[in-house]
Order: C-alpha cells, then structure tokens, then sequence
C-alpha cells in the first residue's frame, strides 16, 4: 500500500468515528427531550374541549360524534407538536453531515438528502393538519375561527 491510500483510510476511519460521535450526540439530545414526556402525560389531556359543564364527555356520559372530532383533533395537535421538532432535528443532523463530509461527494448527497426529506416531511405535516382542520370544521359545521378550536353545532 502507498501512502497516499493509508492516508485515504486514516481519513475515512476519522470520518467514520466523527459520525458515530456525532449519532450518539443527537440521540442523547433527543432522548433527554423525550424523557419528560412522563411528565408530560400528565399535562397533556386528548379530552380537553369534550362534553359540557367543564366535565369531559369520557366521565359525564356518552360522547358524541363531534367529541371524537374533537380529541381527533387535539392528538392531530399532539403530533403535530412532536413532529415539528424531530423534523428540524433531522435538518440539524443533515446540516453537521455536510458540514464534516470532508469533500467526500457521497456524505454530501447524503446530507442533502437528509435536509431535503426533513423539508418534504414537514410540508407534508403542514398539509395533513390544514386538510383535516378543515374537514373536521366542515364535520362539525362549525367553520369558524379561531382555525385550532372545534365547536360542536347544538
């Protein structure tokens, strides 16, 4: 072997570990966001803005159509909430794949490849919540604003 090809390999196992670093990196950043979800659980209620009287539909008796429109809509924002950041996650991810691909032409398609997913995903999130809000309001005939709030026709 020359020696120019054992540096080539010497660059290439430096990448190789730079990425790995890099993986556990953002793993350990997503993981310590997700660890509160516990706590969160406990915040977050899908039956909010269900039944009457400030007692949701699930303890005062039978829900309604709308009320399942309702907590469809309140996991949709759930989701929605959940995304948007893991989708921006996934850009920043891209962004340090270009950044330490080193020239090499396939990290970097890798890394726009990476971004340009991200980018679609979140149009496509985009486009989900404004197609079912709207259904869910035609649903409910209540096409009203604000646009996040559904209420049910008596």
């Amino acid at each position: 072997m020359t020696y120019q090809k054992l540096t080539l390999i010497r660059e290439e196992v430096k990448l190789r570990n730079i990425d790995t670093k890099m993986k556990k990196i953002v793993f350990s950043i997503f993981y310590f966001l997700i660890s509160a979800s516990p706590a969160l659980a406990q915040v977050l209620n899908i039956w909010k803005g269900t039944g009457s009287g400030g007692v949701t539909c699930n303890v005062a008796g039978p829900c309604t159509f709308c009320d399942a429109l309702v907590v469809a809509s309140n996991i949709i924002t759930l989701l929605f909430q959940i995304a948007i950041p893991v989708a921006v996650a996934m850009i920043v991810w891209g962004a340090l794949r270009l950044m330490v691909a080193a020239g090499s032409p396939e990290r970097v398609q890798a890394g726009k490849k990476i971004i340009t997913s991200a980018i679609i995903g979140i149009i496509i999130i985009f486009a989900v919540v404004v197609i079912l809000r709207t259904l869910f309001h035609v649903l409910t005939g209540s096409p009203d604003f604000p646009w996040r709030n559904i209420t049910c026709a008596a």
